[in-house]
């Protein structure tokens, strides 16, 4: 029908003797029109607007410290230039083992101008393998300097220790507890302004079987990966209901229980990797150890797709065989996903053995 006014229907004889009045229709409402969509973030690349190491503190600090790490932080304050902001790799051979480790600043600290808060600690000899990485707290005034300080003293402790143990590894959290507390004193603040989280392995890299011992203050993960493609991680990270919340950080009073309930003695005779990560990556990653096989698979073998639920991951070839391993893994830790926007820090180590045994990730697979 053409909905002319010579076409509607008449009242009926009924409503209108019985004095009804047809209901009057309020005028259409015209439907509104579409909101625009919300802008995209737009992020920037800002160099740090400060030092990373507090402008006249420096001397009391280096008299806080012991003379072999006194002499590496004034190393770290010469090396700590605006043009590395964005951070830095290491790559290391061995006879049977490869360790690679890279740090990216993230986007949020990138747009404010702030340096990263992550640090990591790569050393790798024909005896002894030790990665640690560590991740400042947000809300520590100082806290990247808490954690580059914390990976080279555990880092250093570490290598030189007489074995491989449990008493080793805490005394090189012991150790790191120390040095951040003394230089709080040369700063004049609390050491709760230093704090940061740690996770630290270290390794017999040669023979059959593999001894090493691990533990973990705060959050990240720390994973070992086997032969048969298992993935068994030591201790559950110290996190709270929310991301970013953690319990206990170095050099909190409580460090050194939390670093012993959590520090574990393997003898691993089907070792085929360990793969340390901060928040930064384990935070997009959750959980952690079910993505832990699909990230060693792209590290060896190369990107070909995201990872389930990325939003963007460049194609890219193996990193451990790039001609720069260390520059590699930092353009891996580029991956995008909606709201993570944190620094980032990777540390894998890898036995000969691991590309024949770790297969490439592709989406059909589980992560």
């Amino acid at each position: 029908m053409s909905g002319s006014a010579s076409e509607q229907p008449e009242p009926s004889a009924t409503a209108a003797s019985a004095g009804a009045v047809e209901p009057v229709m309020p005028p259409a409402t015209p439907a509104p029109a579409d909101e625009p969509l919300p802008r995209p973030a737009t992020w920037t690349v800002k160099p740090p607007d400060a030092p990373w190491c507090p402008e006249g503190r420096l001397d009391a600090i280096l008299a806080r410290l012991e003379p072999a790490v006194a002499a590496r932080f004034r190393d770290r304050v010469a090396h700590a230039r605006v043009e590395h902001a964005e951070g830095h790799g290491r790559h290391a051979t061995s006879e049977a083992w490869t360790v690679t480790a890279a740090m990216r600043r993230g986007r949020r600290h990138a747009h404010t101008g702030a340096w990263s808060d992550d640090a990591f600690f790569a050393s790798l000899s024909s005896h002894r393998g030790v990665l640690v990485v560590a991740d400042g707290a947000g809300s520590a005034t100082w806290s990247r300097l808490g954690s580059a300080i914390a990976v080279d003293v555990a880092g250093e402790s570490l290598r030189n220790a007489t074995d491989v143990s449990a008493e080793a590894m805490h005394e090189a959290v012991e150790r790191a507890v120390l040095a951040l507390r003394n230089v709080a004193t040369a700063l004049e603040v609390a050491p709760r302004e230093l704090r940061t989280t740690l996770l630290a392995v270290a390794w017999e890299p040669d023979g059959t079987r593999h001894r090493l011992v691990t533990t973990q203050v705060g959050d990240g993960s720390l994973v070992l990966a086997h032969a048969d493609g298992t993935i068994n991680r030591p201790a559950a990270g110290d996190g709270g209901e929310w991301s970013g919340e953690v319990h206990c950080f170095v050099p909190d009073d409580e460090t050194m229980t939390r670093a012993r309930a959590a520090t574990v003695v393997h003898d691993v005779p089907d070792l085929a990797a360990l793969l340390l990560v901060t928040d930064g990556i384990d935070d997009p990653c959750y959980p952690f150890p079910r993505f832990a096989g699909p990230i060693l698979g792209q590290l060896l073998h190369g990107t070909t797709a995201p990872l389930t639920g990325l939003g963007v991951q460049v194609n890219a070839p193996s990193v451990i065989t790039a001609a720069d391993p260390a520059a590699a893994l930092h353009a891996w830790l580029g991956f995008e996903k909606r709201g993570e926007n944190d620094d980032r820090t990777l540390a894998v180590a890898l036995h000969t053995t691991a590309s024949h045994v770790i297969p490439p990730w592709a989406p059909s697979t589980s992560a």
